[in-house]
């Protein structure tokens, strides 16, 4: 008998993670607007009346992604993009992290929509939304992503020895950022974490990790923050509180730089699907 031992899998799974923070069937929708999300974001559109007009717009490339039956389109995390969506489309959203590392997610440097025509997957997604066992959903929802996430990364090498070696390194850090990280969070405090002064930490967070640690704090703090705001019931003033922030108005200015949005918007995009005519603005 031989065995096998895939030991380097069972060291990256313990850093590796999927979260699905958003999963919703959407219909009679209308938004007109530009944002960057924390997330990723999988749309599929399943029914449109034929219309037209509707774009998903990559604006970066310059692409204008037409949203019709049948069709994928994939928004990578922390990528502004614009959208022109009006009543008389459905899709199914579903929005989520796959992490390499708390933080680091694979996408991050994904910097281009997609637009994939599989009329057979949309639609088994669209009947699996309507399924009544909630674990069966879950299941395949989440074999649905990951799925989708292989195809995308075939070919994308990440060296992943080296940066669990690199990576490591900042355990501390990125542990205390998961479990404790708000708006208080400093890049001296990090610095101090791990014994060296701010100006060689930065510098050497920035070659490990490909990120700023002031830009690393950003982000982890908009995931929280996007994670908070989708709570239905949550107030944008009970998350600002949540987070630290010295108040609601300083935690919506920040929140706008990196969103695109306001959060209160960010909620009307998310949690309620308005109806013709009900368009949130992205102030």
């Amino acid at each position: 008998m031989t065995i096998d031992q895939k030991k380097n899998l069972l060291t990256l799974h313990n850093y590796f993670r999927l979260r699905m923070t958003y999963a919703a069937v959407v219909g009679s929708y209308e938004i007109h607007a530009r944002n960057a999300m924390a997330v990723n974001r999988l749309l599929m559109v399943y029914e449109d009346d034929g219309r037209g007009g509707r774009v998903i717009r990559d604006l970066d490339t310059g692409r204008q992604l037409p949203m019709r039956t049948g069709f994928l389109y994939f928004v990578p995390c922390n990528y502004e993009t614009g959208f022109d969506i009006t009543p008389g489309i459905s899709f199914v959203s579903l929005h989520f992290n796959l992490d390499l590392f708390y933080g680091f997610d694979l996408f991050e440097n994904y910097r281009h929509c997609e637009m994939i025509e599989n009329p057979s997957l949309v639609s088994s997604t669209r009947r699996l939304m309507d399924c009544g066992d909630e674990v069966e959903i879950l299941c395949r929802v989440n074999e649905l992503i990951f799925g989708f996430c292989a195809s995308l990364l075939a070919g994308r090498t990440v060296n992943i020895q080296k940066n669990i070696v690199i990576w490591r390194k900042y355990e501390k850090i990125l542990g205390f950022i998961q479990k404790s990280g708000d708006a208080t969070a400093t890049v001296e405090m990090l610095a101090d974490m791990i014994g060296m002064r701010k100006d060689v930490f930065s510098r050497t967070f920035t070659r490990d990790m490909g990120i700023t640690p002031k830009d690393f704090l950003s982000n982890t703090l908009m995931r929280k923050a996007s994670e908070m705001l989708l709570t239905p019931g949550v107030t944008v003033r009970s998350v600002a509180e949540q987070l630290n922030f010295s108040s609601e108005y300083y935690f919506s200015r920040f929140f706008r730089k990196h969103a695109g949005l306001a959060p209160k918007a960010f909620q009307r995009f998310n949690l309620v699907a308005p109806q013709c005519g009900a368009c949130p603005q992205p102030n």
